[in-house]
């Protein structure tokens, strides 16, 4: 019984502690180190947010970047869903996720997006080793 209560108080202790710390919080660094990048409700931020490509045709890559720092789009194909920070005038891409169905007539590039750059009229995307994979228009 002594056994079963020092289980459960450590675990109300790990929940109670997992709460406090908030990986998703737009802003943050991921290493926590405090140097976090402009929230997307920061002036800074504001010319990311909005719409890059053309939701409405659902065959061609689309990012909608809100203001709380969630990201909605599609690559063509997929869905895409996940969070997004702005640090030093680059978009970064965090946490990520989307469908995935096979789509053969599709060119998939916003799949491999890691970080974009904002511009007046265009997005431009980069792939995870810094190439530049593809743009979207506002």
């Amino acid at each position: 019984m002594r056994t079963r209560i020092t289980f459960l108080a450590l675990a109300l202790l790990l929940s109670a502690s997992a709460c406090a710390m908030d990986p998703g919080t737009p802003g943050a660094s991921p290493d926590d180190s405090g140097t976090a990048g402009d929230t997307p409700s920061s002036p800074a931020a504001d010319s990311a947010v909005g719409i890059w490509g053309n939701p409405e045709n659902t065959r061609e890559p689309s990012l909608e970047l809100h203001e709380d720092g969630r990201l909605t789009g599609t690559d063509g194909c997929n869905r895409l869903m996940g969070r997004w920070v702005l640090e030093d005038g680059t978009v970064r891409f965090q946490e990520v996720a989307m469908t995935m169905m096979a789509c053969p007539d599709v060119d998939q590039w916003l799949a491999s997006a890691a970080s974009a750059v904002p511009g007046e009229d265009t997005l431009l995307v980069y792939d995870g080793g810094g190439n530049e994979i593809g743009s979207l228009t506002r």
